[in-house]
């Protein structure tokens, strides 16, 4: 029992009861500013590994720090993220072996081989840097500039600090533990409603968690508009799961970048039956809750992995990993067909709480069918923003319209970028904020990264590693085919989680170029 009574765990504990307590009104929201101040004093003097599974753990933990009544939004991650680099800097150091080689001789050759993702990535924050000076409201391109820049900065950290395998897996127990409790809180979601009825629902979650979570500015915009509800013709709303975020879509990014990750601890346990069941439990919670948050582009995109299966199938390429990946795609329409029979028991339901007989008109597999409908109000709306983004890129084809003013392309006021203006497709919307040389950097990107996966999967001898690199390709599939129907993977803790998981890949695939050979500075030659 002792082992686990550590400075690292009383503060994570403590995280968890201040949110706790802080979203149920029982202490006030100023608590988490006390946690944040204890958190930066512990990640100071504690070792930088322990702070980085602390600053992981917490992803989706993280909530706006309430600083005064008119500035609520900020949240506390952007600052531990920063705390957290300037101490592996200070600590760690710039090794010269970065950019020389222990001849003396310049490593040019070398670095743009093993560092594509970076450079690639700071080519796309130049781009997008450069983009501010032709920006109507240059205040949300810096914004979104510095949002980009702090999240990148998590990326160099992992990459700089998981240098052996012991790290790695470190960092996915981390993240793990962190999903598990977005998905605890996704099925008190599901649960809850059974027993409350949804107007009740609505208010106190905007009330208390979204308030705590993200400030009162969004609090007040989801009390009359969000994405929380499904809706099937004249019959009654049904709760569509978004756990600790904003929107039901962001929940199901999250997750779908998770599951890699707890299935890689499976592969880890395979010989430990107990410990092998309850993954599979949470990664079966995991595809629950992607169904049950009602995301036609969830729905949509894991064709990629399912047309994949069947080609790895027969191809009868690593047969264990595909009887793993085949079993989540069954999972997953068996919730999926398990939903669409949801709504007529949830309506009784409903009924028997508030006393009146609801007579829903309920069509089997409606939601589903709806996204092939080109006049749902929702298909419309998405294919007239694409059209409005397809011309805005024509008309300004080099750096767009200027970082974080898509509001620009729609005709809107700055004001509305809080509301969400986006294209509701990733590539179309940096092509029209910054351009189609922006976007194709961005492209560029996520194709090493499925390069990445790929040499992980073909190269790593050990078990759970080679199923990483399998099972974060393909399941990265399935995130590039949704961001072709929204922008979710930038919410903030979405992107966290992909920059935890496209960290460590790139990790791993550095230690099968450069064996550990006991470098800890920032950019050492190990990499």
């Amino acid at each position: 029992m002792k082992k686990y009574i550590t400075p690292l765990n009383i503060v994570f504990a403590l995280e968890i009861l201040v949110v706790i307590l802080s979203i149920f009104g029982i202490a006030p929201r100023e608590a988490i500013l006390v946690w944040t101040g204890l958190a930066v004093f512990y990640m100071i003097f504690s070792p930088v590994e322990d702070a980085l599974w602390l600053v992981v753990a917490s992803i989706p933990l993280y909530a706006a720090l309430p600083i005064s009544e008119n500035f609520d939004t900020l949240a506390n991650w952007r600052i531990l993220i920063l705390v957290l680099f300037l101490c592996v800097f200070f600590k760690k150091g710039i090794s010269i072996g970065l950019f020389k080689n222990a001849a003396g001789q310049w490593r040019i050759k070398e670095n743009i081989k093993h560092y594509v993702v970076e450079y690639l990535s700071v080519i796309f924050l130049l781009i997008s840097a450069f983009s501010i000076f032709i920006a109507g409201h240059k205040i949300l391109a810096i914004k979104k500039l510095l949002f980009l820049v702090n999240i990148f900065l998590l990326f160099l950290v992992i990459r700089n600090l998981t240098r052996t395998k012991e790290a790695v897996l470190k960092i996915w127990q981390a993240a793990a533990i962190g999903g598990a409790a977005a998905i605890i809180i996704a099925l008190v979601q599901f649960f809850s409603v059974w027993f409350a009825p949804l107007i009740n629902f609505w208010l106190w979650w905007d009330f208390y968690p979204i308030n705590f979570f993200y400030g009162q500015g969004l609090a007040n915009l989801l009390s009359y508009s969000n994405t929380w509800f499904a809706y099937y013709g004249a019959a009654p709303p049904t709760l569509r799961l978004f756990s600790v975020f904003p929107d039901s879509h962001s929940l199901a990014m999250f997750l779908i970048l998770l599951i890699p990750i707890i299935l890689a601890w499976v592969v880890f346990y395979e010989q430990q039956r107990n410990r092998k069941i309850f993954l599979w439990t949470l990664i079966g919670l995991a595809l629950f809750c992607i169904v049950f948050s009602g995301s036609r582009g969830a729905w949509l995109s894991i064709a990629p992995i399912i047309v994949l299966a069947f080609y790895f199938s027969w191809r009868r390429a690593a047969p264990a990993l595909i009887k793993k990946i085949m079993l989540g795609i069954f999972i997953f329409l068996l919730f999926f067909i398990s939903f669409n029979g949801y709504p007529p028991l949830f309506y009784k339901i409903q009924s028997w709480q508030s006393g009146q007989k609801t007579d829903a008109d309920f069509s089997f597999f409606e939601r589903a069918r709806s996204i092939s409908d080109a006049d749902e109000l929702s298909n419309k709306g998405r294919l007239e923003i694409w059209q409005r983004s397809l011309k805005s890129i024509a008309a300004q084809p080099l750096l767009g319209v200027g970082l974080g003013n898509y509001v620009t392309v729609l005709d809107e006021s700055a004001a509305n970028a809080k509301k969400g203006a986006s294209a509701h497709n990733l590539y179309l919307d940096f092509a029209a904020e910054i351009g189609v040389v922006g976007m194709l950097i961005l492209l560029a990107m996520f194709a090493n990264i499925l390069y990445t996966s790929w040499l992980v999967w073909r190269r790593a001898t050990e078990p759970h590693f080679n199923a990483f690199g399998l099972f974060f390709g393909l399941y990265f599939l399935w995130v590039m085919t949704y961001s072709l129907f929204d922008v979710v993977l930038l919410n903030d803790k979405v992107f966290l989680l992909f920059m935890v998981g496209a960290a460590t890949l790139f990790s791993l695939r550095a230690m099968l170029s450069f064996p550990p050979a006991g470098g800890n500075s920032f950019g050492s030659s190990n990499k």
